[in-house]
């Protein structure tokens, strides 16, 4: 009989190997750059008899309901598919797996991270997405800034905005195409704006006491 996966316990194992991670919930790891969250999301699967290993980075400057997902990574396997961990194999080697994603992810390697490092990571995500990462490209903006790179955030409103022409129609339609996207984003970019909303962001969550292993310029 193949075993449950034990939450508590996989959880402990994983925060041992990334100690600058703390839980923000069973099976949910975050740590905080700045004014973005990266996480490690172990998602089980319907039954609990599995996990797969999720990277993403999260944006504290917009106002959110829940920490989100946002250009996320999963850990592959040799063959290019999504791995997936059961009780056993966690037993027996998940230091394997927590190695081989940070070998994936360059970002799980430091703990001091700079803009364009985070930056790079992103552009990857929207890359390789199958869908339409709109917030990861406001997110490229966003980071750069915030860390007072304005000519590469205005070169990168122009990249997205070429990237999302490019989408249907249908696909853009709720955040309004290319003009709406950009009304979005220009009106994000105020400093005191992004401020206040990554307080309040941090006050909701909990997350006020968090250590910041900051974002670099």
């Amino acid at each position: 009989m193949i075993e449950k996966l034990n939450k508590n316990r996989i959880t402990t194992d994983w925060l041992n190997l990334f100690p600058n991670f703390v839980k923000y919930k069973p099976m949910h790891l975050i740590r905080r750059n700045g004014a973005f969250l990266c996480g490690i999301y172990l998602q089980t699967h319907s039954g609990n008899w599995d996990y797969e290993m999720i990277f993403h980075i999260h944006n504290l400057m917009v106002d959110f309901p829940v920490i989100s997902l946002g250009s996320n990574t999963f850990l592959l396997n040799h063959k290019g598919a999504r791995d997936g961990v059961t009780s056993l194999q966690h037993k027996e080697g998940f230091r394997n797996y927590a190695e081989r994603l940070k070998q994936q992810i360059p970002l799980l390697q430091k703990d001091v991270i700079s803009c364009n490092e985070l930056v790079a990571y992103i552009k990857r995500t929207v890359d390789n997405s199958i869908g339409y990462p709109a917030e990861s490209l406001r997110d490229i903006v966003l980071a750069l800034f915030k860390c007072g790179k304005d000519t590469e955030a205005e070169q990168e409103i122009a990249n997205a905005k070429r990237i999302i022409s490019q989408w249907d129609d249908a696909a853009t339609q709720r955040f309004g195409g290319v003009i709406g996207w950009e009304k979005q984003v220009r009106e994000l970019m105020n400093m005191d704006v992004l401020n206040a909303t990554l307080e309040n962001q941090l006050q909701k969550f909990k997350l006020d006491k968090l250590t910041d292993f900051q974002l670099v310029s």
